[in-house]
């Protein structure tokens, strides 16, 4: 409808004087031409992939088989009912899980009883996942699955190799986690797959909005089930000791707190394997039905492994920058957390070509709004950060391109990410991200990360992403100067600071 309504204020002179039948016309040539500009741009950013060297994965699917999940309770319902109906294989990959999570864990447990020859292989951060609350660990919880069924049950836990040596020994619990993280979230289930940035525990299933897309699709699914293969590989395995569980690293792989050097070598080996392996995959479409194509990417920058931010810099220069189209584009970019990289952030301020909108988590979203000792202070590092931004790109001249929104819901928190192209005269997206990277310093140098580029042309599925978008901007607001005036968001001096000082761990 918003794209018949701009097209008919482009017609609006000529129809003052026409008949009916010829603005029938006139409006229908107009929707036709808006059209053939979408499919124009959707083969401009199919080709922007497909020239990329090395050659990246490529995908072909329905875009009836991709479908946008809009709420943290239905991401959870989805996922309980994926795992009651798997009958060969789980993957479950996130940060942790949840130490209250014991219905998921009993679900997980009926589907093994029920099928012995079900499969399930879970990947999570060994720091976050070993980290006692003093009600338990994602590891204690998960223990009991094991020990039950050993055969059918497969547990890692990555550990980042830069925590090593007297880091390691003086880096305090929780505050460790800053060093790097496994943060990839993959949720498989036999052909299906959830693509997130959620981890799974209580609040991500009920009121911190993150974002799920799901693909019923073999190819996709085998790709992000073997590349957490591929980290499992590289990580500590959960094992029965008894009466108690071990974490112990698999033969042949250098231990990555004990041989730091030689475990970066061998992962950046294995890592690059599948990478290799993977990129030989280049999909066509079967028929015109095929029309939407998924390119997988990771960043892995301990590893030395930084496809996702060459890819991400290439996709924003031609977003932001290519002045040979008749109009300007629309992105959308959000983040629970408002850190951008340098150059991410360079390329959005000095935006040509595109009006540029951004949204992240109001200090009350942010899940460190009012925590315990010196993490209270990390809403207000993320403050200082938006307002230099906001002040970079007013001095740009880009103030009325670029417009900041701010998630605030009571009750809520905010932990959304990915981006959204939408054409030049155009309503409905025709590209988007979905995964773990926050487009911030630590997801590009710090952590693990995986994101899947999609690209269509299927209507239905333009609209989806377009409503999932709006889902979320529905309790999004304005940021403008007088919110950096707001008594409560006044920032103590010693944090600019500090923020300047670990933004590369925020």
């Amino acid at each position: 409808m918003l794209a018949t309504i701009h097209s008919f204020r482009s017609i609006a002179p000529t129809v003052k004087t026409a008949s009916m039948a010829t603005c029938v016309r006139l409006l229908a040539t107009q929707t036709a031409k808006s059209r053939q500009s979408d499919e124009d741009y959707v083969a401009k950013t199919r080709q922007l992939f497909h020239d990329n060297r090395p050659a990246l994965p490529r995908f072909v699917v329905q875009g009836e088989t991709v479908k946008p999940i809009l709420s943290p309770s239905k991401f959870y319902s989805e996922m309980k009912d994926h795992i009651k109906k798997a009958q060969k294989s789980i993957t479950l990959a996130a940060l942790y899980l949840g130490h209250t999570e014991n219905d998921l864990v009993e679900a997980l447990s009926e589907a093994l009883r029920s099928r012995p020859g079900l499969k399930v292989n879970l990947l999570l951060d060994s720091l976050r996942g070993t980290r006692d609350s003093g009600k338990g660990s994602s590891a204690s919880l998960l223990y009991p699955l094991l020990k039950a069924y050993p055969s059918q049950v497969r547990i890692s836990m990555y550990h980042t190799p830069d925590l090593s040596g007297l880091l390691k020994q003086v880096m305090p619990p929780r505050f460790n986690e800053g060093i790097g993280l496994m943060h990839m979230k993959v949720y498989a289930f036999d052909d299906t797959l959830i693509m997130s940035g959620a981890n799974m525990s209580h609040d991500y299933f009920t009121n911190r909005q993150d974002r799920y897309v799901m693909f019923k699709n073999k190819d996709i699914s085998e790709y992000y089930c073997d590349l957490v293969k591929a980290v499992s590989d590289l990580s500590y395995g959960l094992q029965d000791k008894g009466d108690t569980f071990q974490l112990k690293i698999g033969s042949g792989v250098p231990d990555p707190v004990e041989q730091s050097s030689a475990f970066k070598k061998h992962a950046t080996k294995t890592i690059r394997a599948f990478m290799k392996k993977w990129a030989s995959v280049q999909q066509s479409p079967k028929d015109a039905s095929f029309d939407t194509t998924l390119y997988p990417l990771i960043q892995m920058g301990p590893l030395g492994i930084r496809q996702d931010e060459r890819v991400t810099l290439s996709v924003l220069d031609h977003v932001l920058h290519d002045q040979e189209l008749e109009g300007a584009a629309k992105v959308f970019i959000t983040s629970g957390y408002f850190n951008f990289e340098k150059r991410y952030s360079q390329s959005i301020i000095h935006t040509k070509a595109a009006n540029v909108g951004l949204i992240a988590a109001s200090p009350e979203a942010n899940g460190f709004f009012n925590s315990a000792g010196i993490s209270k202070y990390i809403p207000p590092a993320y403050t200082l950060i938006e307002q230099r931004f906001f002040n970079d790109a007013k001095k740009a001249g880009n103030a009325d391109r670029i417009k900041i929104e701010e998630y605030a819901r009571k009750g809520w928190t905010y932990h959304a990410k990915g981006m959204w192209v939408y054409p030049p005269h155009s309503d409905l997206p025709v590209m988007t991200t979905i995964g773990s990277p926050n487009f911030g310093y630590r997801s590009i140098v710090r952590d693990l990360e995986a994101q899947l580029f999609l690209v269509t042309s299927n209507l239905g599925l333009r609209k989806s992403l377009h409503e999932e978008l709006s889902s979320l901007r529905k309790y999004a607001y304005p940021v403008t100067e007088e919110t950096f005036k707001a008594p409560d968001r006044q920032v103590p001096v010693w944090v600019g600071g500090a923020s300047r000082a670990i933004r590369t761990m925020l």
